[in-house]
């Protein structure tokens, strides 16, 4: 993701794209609601704007497109990074020796709708931006038009096809009709253009599906489980560091023979057995002897490995670390809140591990109420990466009065010091006074 406060950065367009009614009804339904309209505007501006003749040294400086759209520059690049994040524009950075770093922009294809709606992520959102009705009633709307336009008119499925062929009308040499002549094979060369790259969503997917789906086979799980179940597939991996024959293994006892995979299963079992055999391999090593603390000459040194272990380790990994260095176990319920803080929220690796060290100094274990306490105190004072992290833990230990305590202080209630109350005693009483005091208290009690 590329972005400067330099308005006069040059930039190029690479190519045009034909758009449809169809295709700017998609971009106005389906891809608005997630883009917005400044994204919407700068994609069209940027096709209209294509000039086939154009050179490298033609490209123009970012204040230029800043006048068309009428924004900032900081509007301008998260329009840009809103159509990147969605497939529809790929920004390249070419290196020029007249113009120096010049910003490429490649227009991609919009999707048909069905191709939309089969991409989880974009799907998703969109439910999430405007809400379930009207995701349904999207959905049905664009699915019954692309019905209706494969279904034939009423009487036209049992017509018999009765057109003239090309060789019925036209003659040609019987050499050329069998073999086309060097001439026209030159021709169909130099008139192969490149179909215009349709827009997808970029992911770091470093998984072999093939692989997995070849292991999967031999439990007769088809292909189609594997591709519907990507993203999840993809989060519970993230989340543990399984490679794929782990988590093919991980999965094993979780099949019914019923031909699926049940992911919500999956991640639970996975949740409760993940490393549960060196848990309790180690739980039998536990001893009384603990390890030397390090001295105060090497606490840097310390941040440093801690830092380094945090950014090489995934959530999973990087926890059960810690409970291992402490002779602790990993209870399933602090996978749940890793997965749901990495998976669900998006806070990345690093920061979520740091973040688990925060908690784990805090309290022997990690809960939602501890990390969302400590995560919100984070953000709002900008940590955002795991060096800031650790900056920020260590002035909170040098400034305990000036930050706000993550635990809660436990409330001791003030009882009465009856040592400090006299009795008061009434020497004045005469006989008649408390004979009376008792016929009332007779009498008020049913006594008599």
């Amino acid at each position: 993701m590329f972005e400067t406060d330099n308005p006069k950065q040059p930039f190029f367009i690479a190519n045009h794209i034909d758009l449809y009614p169809a295709d700017l009804r998609i971009l106005v339904k389906l891809y608005q609601p997630l883009i917005g309209s400044l994204a919407l505007s700068m994609y069209l501006s940027l096709n209209e704007d294509y000039n086939s003749g154009a050179m490298l040294s033609d490209s123009t400086g970012l204040y230029a497109l800043q006048e068309q759209l009428d924004c900032n520059l900081k509007s301008l690049f998260t329009a840009l990074h809103k159509l990147e994040g969605t497939g529809l524009i790929q920004t390249r950075m070419i290196e020029n020796e007249i113009m120096g770093k010049v910003l490429v922009f490649q227009l991609a294809k919009v999707p048909s709708s069905n191709e939309f709606f089969a991409t989880p992520l974009l799907a998703s959102l969109l439910k999430e931006k405007i809400g379930i009705s009207a995701f349904q009633k999207l959905s049905h709307v664009f699915a019954q038009e692309a019905s209706q336009n494969l279904n034939q008119p009423n009487g036209l499925t049992t017509a018999t096809d009765v057109s003239a062929s090309f060789m019925d009308v036209f003659r040609l040499p019987d050499q050329e009709a069998i073999e086309p002549s060097i001439e026209v094979k030159q021709a169909a060369q130099e008139n192969q253009i490149p179909k215009p790259v349709q827009a997808s969503i970029k992911q770091d997917d470093k998984i072999d599906w093939d692989f997995m789906k070849q292991q999967f086979e031999i439990y007769q799980i088809p292909d189609t489980e594997i591709d519907r179940n990507r993203q999840a597939i993809r989060a519970v991996m993230r989340t543990y560091g399984l490679s794929e024959q782990e988590f093919v293994d991980e999965a094993l006892s979780c099949l019914h023979g019923d031909y699926q995979l049940d992911m919500s299963l999956i991640k639970k079992t996975i949740a409760n057995s993940i490393h549960a055999q060196t848990t309790r391999d180690q739980l039998k090593r536990v001893t009384r002897t603990e390890e030397t603390s390090p001295s105060n000459a090497h606490f840097s040194e310390q941040e440093q490995k801690l830092l380094q272990l945090a950014k090489s380790k995934s959530p999973a990994q990087f926890l059960y670390y810690l409970k291992t260095e402490r002779h602790d176990y990993v209870d399933a319920s602090e996978y749940h809140v890793l997965d749901s803080l990495y998976n669900e929220k998006g806070i990345p690796a690093e920061l979520l591990n740091l973040l688990t060290y925060a908690c784990l100094k805090s309290a022997p274990n990690i809960s939602y109420r501890l990390a969302n306490k400590i995560l919100h105190d984070w953000l709002q004072h900008g940590v955002k990466t795991g060096e800031q992290a650790l900056d920020y833990m260590s002035k909170r230990e040098q400034n305990k009065g000036k930050y706000p305590r993550y635990t809660q202080a436990k409330r001791v209630e003030k009882a009465t010091d009856w040592s400090k109350k006299k009795a008061t005693v009434k020497s004045d009483v005469s006989s008649a006074d408390l004979k009376n005091f008792f016929k009332n208290f007779e009498d008020q009690n049913g006594m008599k």
